[in-house]
């Protein structure tokens, strides 16, 4: 779990609103719950830095701006593709887009799919989202659920590709929903077929695809002490899907590396030409200065040649003397300066002696008296169950939940179990599972009796 925890309360939620969305009065509380929000993700991307996935933090505005369209009623946390690959991207993305698209939507986080935290009045969700606008995104999703029916569901083929996503929604916790909208299933019920229809209706309704959870106000609020770790663990039970959909280069299924490729040659030859005409311009620039200075040297050689009438040459007698800057700001009486020995005759002050410092002393020395009692050892604990059995209390040791302790909700009979884990529920497999006997993660009792603490030093004055 990361060590800066939200600790949400009914006075962060209210924040947000919809009466107080416009007003700048709340700016304060907002910012409050995105600094800590902020705080919060960074040990979210330490875990999913160890998945190999590299993300950058970025929060929404806090108080209202042409990027919320003036109206603060939510707070996004956004965990997205890191600041060189969506500079690569965004070249590609801004080809099409016009001007007026730009100012209509000046945010850049509908372009970019994204791990995501959204905090508002009624509720607290982390997911995953794709909106239509991030094309490269949407296309290489298309891509993976179109390689099924493409090949007819051969082994091996793109069938493989559509069963990895189906799979990874298959193995989130049972409260994870998929989604446009308010239309929201099951995550593990979905289909390839099913999700294709739920991009259809994205691109009509210009909203993303969803897949989440999300925590009501009244849940959030009653267990708030735990719901900082379940959210981050939603978050890496959710990094699967992030890998399968986003587009890199490892996970390029519309052929886009080439394409990119072609975009950096083509604007490499660009600066290039950019590059050759100015070095033109350049050259051009300093030969029109040179043949500048060689006209005034021609023109000042020429004017001391034939002096005007009535003028002295220069050099002759009588001939008037141009002023200089010596000349010219001559002062009329210089100072007597003063002798080396009148400059100063202070004496010198001698330095004033320096008191020592006093030594510092010593803190008395403290005898710890004995304690009176020894230590108290915790009772043994009884010993848990011999088998995995319902309600048998059980540790997970691999994914998304490991070293999370939960309780047996029940034992389907083909090697899995539904684990109850705080807020959530998922399936895991017996395998994955160790039996915690009760009491184990009790701390023993060390002493009653705190030992006496040694007085400080006083300063020396």
């Amino acid at each position: 779990m990361s060590q800066a925890p939200l600790h949400l309360s009914a006075r962060d939620l209210d924040a947000y609103a919809p009466e107080k969305a416009t007003s700048n009065a709340y700016s304060r509380p907002r910012m409050e719950v995105k600094q800590r929000a902020l705080a919060w993700a960074r040990g979210v991307v330490a875990r999913l830095a160890d998945l190999g996935i590299t993300v950058d933090v970025h929060g929404s505005d806090e108080h209202p701006t042409l990027r919320n369209k003036k109206r603060v009623d939510c707070q996004w946390v956004f965990l997205w593709r890191d600041a060189a690959a969506r500079e690569e991207l965004d070249r590609l993305l801004d080809a099409g887009r016009s001007i007026s698209d730009a100012i209509d939507d000046p945010s850049p986080y509908t372009r970019h799919a994204f791990l995501g935290l959204r905090i508002d009045a009624q509720s607290v969700e982390v997911c995953f989202a794709v909106h239509p606008d991030a094309k490269v995104d949407i296309d290489n999703l298309r891509a993976r659920l179109a390689a099924s029916s493409a090949d007819g569901g051969a082994p091996g083929g793109g069938a493989a590709l559509a069963a990895e996503l189906t799979a990874a929604l298959r193995a989130l916790p049972e409260e994870f929903a998929i989604g446009v909208g308010a239309d929201r299933v099951a995550a593990s019920s979905a289909t390839p077929e099913a999700i294709e229809g739920m991009l259809e209706r994205a691109a009509e309704g210009q909203i993303p695809l969803w897949i989440g959870w999300s925590v009501p106000r009244e849940v959030a609020l009653e267990h708030a002490a735990i719901l900082d770790e379940q959210l981050e663990d939603a978050l890496v039970a959710l990094a699967p899907i992030y890998k399968l959909v986003a587009w890199s280069r490892q996970n390029d299924h519309i052929a886009l590396d080439r394409r990119l490729e072609g975009i950096e040659r083509e604007r490499a030859r660009t600066h290039a030409e950019v590059e050759a005409q100015t070095e033109k311009w350049r050259a051009e620039r300093d030969a029109a200065r040179e043949k500048s200075l060689a006209e005034a040297r021609a023109r000042s050689e020429e004017g001391r040649a034939s002096p005007a009438p009535g003028m002295g040459g220069r050099g002759m007698p009588g001939a008037p003397r141009k002023p200089s800057l010596a000349t010219l700001f001559k002062p009329a009486n210089k100072p007597e300066s003063k002798s080396d020995g009148e400059r100063d005759r202070r004496p010198a002050k001698a330095p004033e002696p320096r008191t020592p410092a006093p030594p510092p002393v010593a803190p008395p020395p403290v005898d710890e008296a004995p304690r009176a009692h020894g230590p108290v050892t915790a009772p043994a604990a009884p010993s848990g169950p011999a088998t995995m059995e319902k309600g048998a209390r059980v540790k997970v040791l691999s994914g998304p939940f490991a070293e999370k302790v939960g309780v047996v909700g029940e034992l389907d009979g083909r090697g899995g179990a539904r684990v109850l884990l705080g807020l959530l529920s998922t399936r895991i497999e017996v395998t994955n599972l160790e039996l915690v006997p009760d009491g184990r993660e009790r701390p023993a009792l060390q002493s009653s009796h705190r030992r006496p603490v040694a007085p400080l030093p006083r300063k020396a004055r």
